[in-house]
C-alpha cells in the first residue's frame, strides 16, 4: 500500500504546463534515439502498458492518451511477435476492467484499444482470439466489424460509428468500481401483509342514547 501510494505521488510531481496536450504528438529527438535501442524501447513499452492498470485514474488517462500509442505506433510498421501483440492488447482490456467505470478513462482506453485492433488485426489473427474471450461479446457484431475492417472493398463507417461499435464489443471487460467490489447485496423478501384488526361496527343510535343518559347525571 505504501509503495503504491508513493508511486502515485511521485508520478504526479510534474508541472502541468509542461505536459503534452496533443494526443497525436510524435516522438521527440530523445524518444527517437531511445527507440533505436531495442532493450530500452521494450522496457518503455512494458512500463507504459503496465502503468495503465495502476489504481490511479490520472496516471491511466495520461499514459493511455499520451504515451502508449505514441510509443507503439512506430513498432506497428515492423514485425512484432504475436505474443507481444496479444500482451499489448490484453493490457488495455485489463486496464478497462480496473478503470472502465470512470468515463474519462473509459473513452481513452476504448480509443487506444481500437487503434491497436484496427492497426494490427489484419496481420495478427491472435487479436481475434482475444476478442472472442471478452465476456458477453456479440459474435455476430464482431464478425461484421472484422469483415468491414479486413475487406478493402467494404464501405467503412465513420470514425464515431466505429468507436461506438467497438465500445459495445468490449463492454464486457469493464469491472466493478473499487467502492462496489465488496458491497454486500441486500435482498428484501416479499413480506406478508400486516394483520389489521377489523373495526367494530358500532350502532350510532345506541351510542347517542347512552351519551344522552350520561349527560343527565
Amino acid at each position: 500500500m505504501l509503495e503504491e501510494h508513493l508511486v502515485i505521488l511521485i508520478t504526479r510531481e510534474c508541472p502541468e504546463d509542461e505536459m503534452i496536450t496533443d494526443t497525436t504528438q510524435a516522438l521527440t529527438e530523445l524518444g527517437k534515439c531511445l527507440v533505436k535501442h531495442e532493450n530500452i524501447y521494450m522496457s518503455m513499452l512494458t512500463l507504459a502498458f503496465t502503468a495503465i492498470s495502476w489504481r490511479d485514474t490520472t496516471i491511466c488517462n495520461r499514459t493511455a492518451s499520451l504515451v502508449c500509442w505514441t510509443l507503439l505506433r512506430p513498432a506497428t510498421a515492423g514485425n512484432l511477435l504475436p505474443d507481444a501483440v496479444t500482451w499489448f492488447f490484453t493490457s488495455v482490456l485489463r486496464a478497462l476492467q480496473v478503470h472502465g467505470q470512470h468515463e474519462v478513462c473509459n473513452n481513452t482506453l476504448n480509443q487506444l484499444a481500437m487503434l491497436i485492433y484496427e492497426s494490427l488485426r489484419p496481420r495478427y489473427t491472435e487479436l481475434r482470439a482475444v476478442m472472442t474471450q471478452v465476456p458477453n461479446i456479440n459474435m455476430e457484431a464482431l464478425d461484421q466489424y472484422d469483415q468491414k475492417l479486413l475487406d478493402p472493398k467494404a464501405q467503412k463507417p465513420g470514425e464515431k460509428k466505429r468507436k461506438d461499435q467497438f465500445k459495445k464489443l468490449i463492454a464486457g471487460t469493464i469491472g466493478k468500481a473499487l467502492c462496489q467490489q465488496f458491497r454486500k447485496e441486500v435482498h428484501i423478501r416479499n413480506l406478508p401483509t400486516l394483520f389489521k384488526k377489523p373495526k367494530e361496527d358500532k350502532d350510532i343510535v345506541l351510542q347517542s342514547e347512552v351519551v344522552g343518559l350520561e349527560a343527565l347525571f
